[in-house]
């Protein structure tokens, strides 16, 4: 009795000056996924389709949001959501390697950092899976601005946007790095990365971006000065998720090799 009623004092003495005690808990910010984060064109497109044994459109090639995501594929068995997401995995793999040979060639003719090809491609074509890449080789969102019919519709700032429609992924590029040796390189406060990604949006954070649009400049993306997080810091986190910042190294070697012949 006597050993019951000690035991019953410890565990009493236990809970009331330890136990009950108020304790601090680490709280884990963690980031919010990078491609919950993207912005481009024909982002709102729908459609519903058949899909095969990998999760993939059977008359299509390009894929919507949600599709990207995997959201199609939730009534599915688990074995065709595995298989999506080790394509999407060798996708990305993919992806990255082809454009590294476009982004380094194109760097070493026109300076624009083989990374900021790469990264816009991604963030803007999401990983050339968008209908306007698909349909119209528009990696980077560039809008219509001609007066012929060579354009396709796509919702963005608003959902009749129209936009150019390249007659390869080639060209597509290289007119991409003359939008930005335009007036994007007269920005450019140095030549590294950081100040050409600063001189697409006018500034380093959402806050700057706005003051420099309300003070009458002009940016790459609307994005820049709207939503959670600046485009510039979207371009930031691709590059360093990805590893692409290698691949300006190897184009600037191709460059300085150029430059000697």
């Amino acid at each position: 009795m006597k050993t019951l009623m000690l035991i019953t004092s410890i565990v009493s003495f236990y809970w009331y000056n330890i136990g009950f005690k108020s304790k601090e808990y680490r709280i884990i910010h963690r980031p919010i996924p990078i491609e919950d984060t993207f912005v481009y064109a024909g982002r709102y497109d729908i459609s519903v389709g058949k899909y095969d044994i990998l999760g993939l459109p059977r008359d299509r090639e390009w894929l919507t949001a949600s599709e990207w995501k995997g959201k199609h594929l939730d009534d599915t068995t688990n074995t065709i959501r595995r298989n999506f997401s080790v394509w999407k995995k060798n996708y990305r793999k993919e992806f990255i390697k082809r454009w590294a040979v476009y982004a380094q060639e194109e760097s070493t003719v026109s300076g624009v950092p083989a990374s900021l090809i790469i990264a816009q491609a991604i963030l803007e074509s999401n990983w050339g899976k968008s209908r306007l890449a698909v349909q119209a080789n528009n990696y980077f969102g560039h809008k219509f601005r001609g007066d012929d019919k060579k354009y396709i519709v796509a919702s963005d700032d608003s959902p009749t946007d129209k936009f150019t429609v390249y007659k390869s992924t080639w060209w597509n590029v290289r007119y991409h790095t003359k939008i930005l040796r335009g007036m994007y390189k007269k920005r450019l406060k140095g030549h590294k990365l950081k100040h050409w990604i600063e001189a697409l949006c006018g500034g380093t954070d959402l806050e700057s971006s706005k003051e420099f649009v309300e003070n009458g400049g002009k940016v790459y993306a609307t994005s820049c000065y709207t939503g959670s997080e600046c485009y510039g810091n979207k371009i930031k986190r691709i590059i360093n998720c990805y590893k692409l910042y290698k691949y300006d190294l190897d184009a600037s070697k191709k460059r300085m090799a150029k430059s000697k012949h």
